[in-house]
């Protein structure tokens, strides 16, 4: 089974889905709340790791940039 995650195409920001732990789908929540209007969609892992930054924790550097 491959690792998922939710990624966001305009900020090029993923988080990885963790199926079943609650702590996860508030973070899931949260990356979605920061990117709303955004593109997301749902990947495997591999097509965005490098390519994409990771989101921690609802917290990020450029967060003051996604609020477009």
């Amino acid at each position: 089974m491959s690792v998922r995650a939710r990624a966001c195409i305009k900020c090029k920001e993923y988080v990885i889905i963790h199926p079943g732990n609650p702590i996860n789908q508030v973070e899931i929540k949260k990356f979605e709340k920061v990117h709303l209007g955004h593109t997301i969609v749902t990947v495997d892992l591999n097509e965005v790791k490098g390519a994409y930054s990771s989101y921690k924790n609802g917290t990020n550097e450029n967060d003051t940039q996604k609020t477009e």
